[in-house]
């Protein structure tokens, strides 16, 4: 039984053996197994598959000849037939208006290229006509020449009014406006990381017509050394300025990679800022090492912004409203590059502040706070903190101009001023208490702390960011880079208001004193805010007539840092200092004196009922 068992098993191992040796030997004999069944049914799918594609085309050609065909009839048509024809069609007449307006805005827009287009051509062309005529006619002077470039000077000014997406001021209004479907608002409650992609957008757009502006202003400054060249200094006989090869070679070369700075091809919004973060470092190191610059930097308010995380807790900016927090936040945005964060979503992402309901350290460094004035969310850690406080009268006026009309730049009217002198002297005796309660808040807090004035921020604005910069990033030494990144933003904007995200309210240091009767003033000693005054440094400021409050002495260093025995605290956690005593119903007010807020919501209130 045994031996029969190992001969079959035997046996058939040899079977099995035979057809494989027999391949080995006849290798080109083909496979009649499975395997071509298996071929057989792969081609029959594939071939239905083609099929499927083919019948699936022929519908799709179908479809869109049947629709081009119906639509070119349409043309033929009137509005009344068009909207019986679509009715019939079971089409929405709404999607074809748009349609058809996106249509003729995509044809304006290429209209408008081609426009420009043509329109360099011909400077360009006159230009080359300028030269060839000077080298004509260089027995004949330099009178014709000048004539020649003046004409085109001219031609130049009304090609301006042609083009307004390359001028300045009211114009570039205009461009906001045509642009506005391909760049949304910035006011829209959508995430942190869309509204700095659109601001982002936004500033590389105006930074293309900045470096526009600047090739029409080198062509106009060039062709006015021809216009105006009288004979005298460098010339070369003919009235026509000389330029040394060198210095034009240069400056073309420098010019040429200042605008071509190119980026890789799919590069994101975010990439870019970070790729222009690190050529700021790679420049500052060179001009360390004193080698020339290979290309100018970008002008500071076309810069990209970043987030940016910390290994740390978040530094807070703590200011009583209306104190200029927006103002430093925009000045530390545009020293550092950083997007700085809000606990509370204001209005201010229209006014290019996007970090706002931004307090995480996976993405932000320096987070405004207005608690405990106002509770905002949510709560977050904070290892310290710039306190920014503002002589409590401009800033409690302020305060009540937001309120009245619902904007950070509008006054309210005199006339409402008059009818409203009862809510006024209410509100101000309230809120000289909170703003005492705030400032004492802060000044018991065991934190660092870096007390900064706004007046000091506003006369000395280098000297005060080079503080907070130091203070907030905890840097020991802010050697060169820092410092030239904040010269470059105080000496680019020039003025105070053009530094800040929106145009203040005109007014100045003091300035609203003169809206507080002194029986008012009384009344708000009674609450005892001489105490936090002097704490502060503005103990001396009732006793200076108002002209000098815009000279008061300076903090020591510009700003003054309290020593800390805490490591972190937690904002937006306890009581507030505004108490139901202090609050004032703005609505009911408003109502009662006949003034219509002007904020994004009441006005949607006041468009829905009037749709009703």
């Amino acid at each position: 039984m045994t031996t029969k068992k190992k001969g079959r098993g035997g046996g058939s191992a040899r079977q099995q053996q035979q057809p494989l040796n027999q391949q080995q030997q006849n290798p080109n004999q083909p496979q009649q197994t499975n395997n071509g069944s298996h071929t057989t049914h792969q081609n029959q799918y594939l071939q239905q598959r083609r099929q499927l594609q083919m019948q699936r085309n022929s519908r799709c050609r179908l479809f869109y000849l049947q629709r081009h065909l119906v639509l070119n009839c349409f043309n033929y048509l009137d509005q009344g037939g068009r909207e019986a024809a679509f009715s019939v069609m079971g089409w929405s007449m709404e999607n074809h208006q748009r349609h058809k307006q996106a249509m003729q805005r995509q044809r304006q827009i290429m209209e408008s290229v081609k426009e420009r287009q043509e329109w360099k051509k011909n400077i360009f062309k006159q230009v080359l006509n300028v030269e060839e005529t000077r080298n004509a006619n260089d027995e004949k002077g330099g009178n014709e020449d000048a004539s020649l470039c003046k004409d085109v000077e001219t031609r130049m000014v009304v090609s301006d009014s042609a083009h307004p997406d390359e001028s300045r001021g009211e114009e570039e209004e205009e461009d906001r406006e045509k642009f506005h479907d391909v760049l949304p608002p910035l006011f829209a409650r959508v995430d942190a990381d869309t509204l700095l992609a659109r601001l982002n957008t936004r500033r590389l757009y105006k930074r293309l017509l900045h470096y526009r502006r600047e090739d029409r202003r080198r062509l106009a400054e060039h062709l006015a050394k021809y216009a105006n060249a009288d004979g005298d200094g460098d010339t070369n006989g003919n009235g026509i300025v000389e330029e040394s090869i060198v210095d034009i070679y240069e400056g073309d070369l420098k010019n040429h990679k200042t605008a071509n700075r190119i980026y890789p091809k799919n590069m994101t919004i975010s990439q870019m800022a970070q790729k222009e973060w690190n050529d700021l470092l790679v420049v500052a190191g060179m001009r360390n090492q004193g080698k020339e610059l290979p290309y100018d930097p970008f002008p500071t308010q076309y810069e990209l912004l970043l987030f940016s995380a910390t290994q740390r807790a978040v530094a807070a900016l703590a200011s009583y409203p209306r104190s200029g927090n927006s103002l430093m936040r925009t000045m530390y945005e545009h020293t550092s590059l950083r997007v700085t964060g809000s606990d509370m979503q204001g209005g201010l992402a229209k006014h290019d502040l996007v970090g706002e309901m931004s307090v995480g350290c996976d993405k932000v460094q320096f987070v405004k706070t207005h608690f405990p004035e106002r509770r905002g969310s949510p709560q977050f850690r904070c290892c310290r903190a710039v306190l920014l406080v503002r002589n409590p009268f401009d800033a409690i006026e302020s305060h009540y101009n937001l309120m009245m009309t619902g904007t950070h730049t509008q006054n309210i009217s005199p006339e409402i001023r008059e009818k409203a002198t009862k809510y006024w002297e209410e509100f101000a005796v309230k809120e000289i208490r909170v703003w005492k309660n705030f400032h004492k808040y802060w000044l018991q807090q065991q934190i660092p702390i870096l007390l900064v004035r706004y007046e000091d921020l506003i006369r000395e604005p280098a000297k005060v960011m080079s503080r907070v910069v130091q203070f907030v990033l905890e840097i020991n030494d802010m050697g060169s880079f820092f410092g030239d990144r904040i010269d470059r933003c105080i000496k680019e904007q020039q003025e105070i208001e053009r530094l800040g995200s929106y145009k203040p309210r005109s007014g100045g240091i003091g300035k609203s004193l003169a809206k507080y009767s002194p029986e008012l003033i009384e009344k708000m000693k009674a609450e005892g805010f001489e105490e936090i005054l002097e704490a502060l440094h503005y103990g001396d400021l009732l006793k200076k007539p108002v002209e000098e409050w815009s000279k008061l002495p300076f903090l020591p260093e510009h700003a003054l840092e309290f020593e800390s025995s805490q490591d972190l605290i937690v904002v937006n956690q306890g009581d507030l200092s505004r108490t139901e005593k202090e609050s004032t119903k703005w609505n009911m007010v408003k109502k009662e004196l006949g003034i219509h807020c002007d904020c994004v919501h009441c006005k949607a209130k006041r468009s829905g009922k009037a749709e009703n």
